[in-house]
């Protein structure tokens, strides 16, 4: 395994990955379009964004397989299945404790001490390499994006490592910024969605005297946390598809269409929960 500090400079080849992640953000087309602008420069197959913990279960913000079965989704399930409570791939980043900093990772396959976390999600799955662009989070998380190749494509070479180092820092912050469009953040940073996360828990009992079943009930739940459905489909154990058949059953049992509806139904509830303002 190699672990490295990101470089801050982008190299012209690196031009029009960063044009193409900027036309792409918030679009439903970010992961098949940035896959392929991406395997311009080196080949990934597949790729993942998610927070993982030392001593809690993950949570899935992204993923996608390119041009070929999405195998993204069931890996995760897997590693979610006690295999993160042994995967140690993250510990020399959290042993950095540097929260502006990124680290890059590249790990093979057989580099996985666990014979488990190699079968289940490498061997079935034909993954072969993972590159990692990695952050420690203040809450004591790690977040990472995550590239692999499969079986079918070329070994990472040097060439490769050092375009993928010099687009890390603008892949990760256009990723980040994607997800906070998809996840329908009403506020422009991480504490806005922590609160709005919280209050959702709150008004758990307004939601379920809307009439909503229990799935239904859960997803909107993940959705006002600011999940994908991608991240909840994984977190629930569901397909996409189906996330979103419980969604369209929530939204219209709610008479609203969109996620951002769903924000300030949330709103105008806990402020009518809170009584009138009090004067100054």
């Amino acid at each position: 395994m190699r672990t490295w500090q990101a470089g801050c400079a982008a190299q012209p080849d690196i031009q029009q990955c960063a044009i193409e992640l900027l036309a792409q953000i918030g679009q439903n087309s970010f992961n098949d379009a940035m896959l392929a602008q991406i395997n311009h420069l080196l080949p990934v197959g597949s790729w993942s964004v998610y927070r993982t913990w030392a001593d809690q279960p993950p949570i899935l913000l992204l993923s996608h397989s390119f041009q070929r079965p999405d195998i993204t989704l069931k890996c995760f399930q897997a590693y979610k299945n006690q295999i993160y409570l042994e995967d140690r791939s993250f510990e020399t980043v959290r042993a950095s404790r540097q929260h502006d900093r990124l680290m890059l990772q590249h790990l093979r396959a057989d580099e996985f001490k666990n014979p488990r976390h190699r079968e289940m999600i490498y061997t079935r799955n034909r993954l072969c390499e993972r590159l990692s662009i990695s952050r420690n989070e203040p809450d004591g998380s790690v977040t990472s994006v995550n590239l692999y190749t499969h079986e079918d494509q070329p070994s990472y070479t040097d060439r490769h490592l050092g375009r993928f180092e010099n687009l890390a820092p603008i892949l990760f912050t256009g990723i980040e910024r994607h997800l906070d469009l998809s996840a329908g953040d009403p506020g422009p940073g991480h504490e806005d969605a922590a609160a709005t996360g919280s209050a959702t828990r709150a008004s758990r009992r307004f939601l379920e005297n809307t009439g909503m079943s229990p799935r239904e009930l859960d997803v909107c739940e993940r959705l006002l946390q600011g999940m994908t459905y991608d991240g909840i489909a994984a977190d629930m154990g569901l397909g996409r598809p189906t996330v979103i058949t419980y969604r369209n059953r929530a939204f219209a049992r709610l008479g609203i269409s969109f996620k951002s509806q769903l924000f300030a139904l949330l709103a105008r509830h806990s402020q009518h929960a809170a009584g009138p303002a009090k004067p100054a």
